[in-house]
């Protein structure tokens, strides 16, 4: 009885948050507007005042507003960042998401090569060229290969220069980071190698501006085909 109340009230929250950012959206709200208060959005959004509360939390929690004591609660700018970072707690939870996140992740690197290509300079090479170089020393461990791995990706994809695009590149890479690093089974030193060799033929086609080479790389890298 209890489990059945309490999923009604995360449903009602659900509910309150979307009428929220319908009030937002009808009144043409931006960021540093006040919203009424949590009486006042009870009473014309026709919810309860806990349950208001409660989905003024998870939009706080999102990023989404802001309370400020004894001022109210102003909208914020939109963190995406935050909200990302959501979606890779449920991918954590779900065993299932590993196959459908790497196409995704597939997706999102190869679109990146075109603006890379655009406007990536031989100072943004060099770096990707001196991790490369730093995960080739003798006696990196497995964690720190991982997280030159990590690094690399992180480097390539801001070489778009979109905060946005970034900013989800980076929790579909860290997702992977998380498998890696908790994977009981270390990469062997074949894999290790063929990584190495991968990233440097990526930048070497991003450099001569090779978009399907460079895509379809990326692939073969991500894929564990080549």
């Amino acid at each position: 009885m209890e489990r059945i109340l309490e999923e009604e009230y995360r449903m009602l929250s659900r509910l309150a948050c979307d009428k929220i950012r319908g009030y937002i959206a009808d009144n043409r709200l931006k960021a540093g507007d006040r919203l009424p208060t949590e009486r006042a959005l009870a009473e014309q959004l026709e919810v309860s005042r806990p349950v208001i509360r409660e989905a003024l939390g998870t939009l706080e929690a999102l990023g989404l507003i802001v309370k400020r004591q004894g001022k109210g609660i102003f909208l914020k700018d939109p963190n995406f960042s935050v909200l990302f970072h959501e979606m890779m707690g449920v991918w954590q939870q779900d065993e299932d998401s590993a196959d459908q996140v790497l196409q995704f992740r597939v997706l999102l690197e190869q679109a990146a090569v075109a603006p890379i290509i655009e406007q990536a300079d031989d100072a943004d090479y060099e770096r990707l060229s001196a991790l490369i170089a730093e995960s080739e020393k003798e006696g990196v461990s497995h964690s720190d290969f991982i997280r030159l791995d990590y690094l690399f990706h992180s480097e390539l994809l801001g070489l778009t220069r979109n905060a946005l695009f970034i900013q989800l590149t980076d929790v579909v890479n860290k997702y992977f980071h998380w498998v890696e690093a908790s994977s009981r089974s270390n990469r062997m030193l074949d894999g290790i190698q063929r990584t190495i060799r991968q990233h440097r033929e990526i930048v070497r086609a991003l450099q001569a501006k090779d978009r399907e080479g460079a895509s379809r790389l990326l692939k073969m890298h991500l894929t564990g085909e080549g």
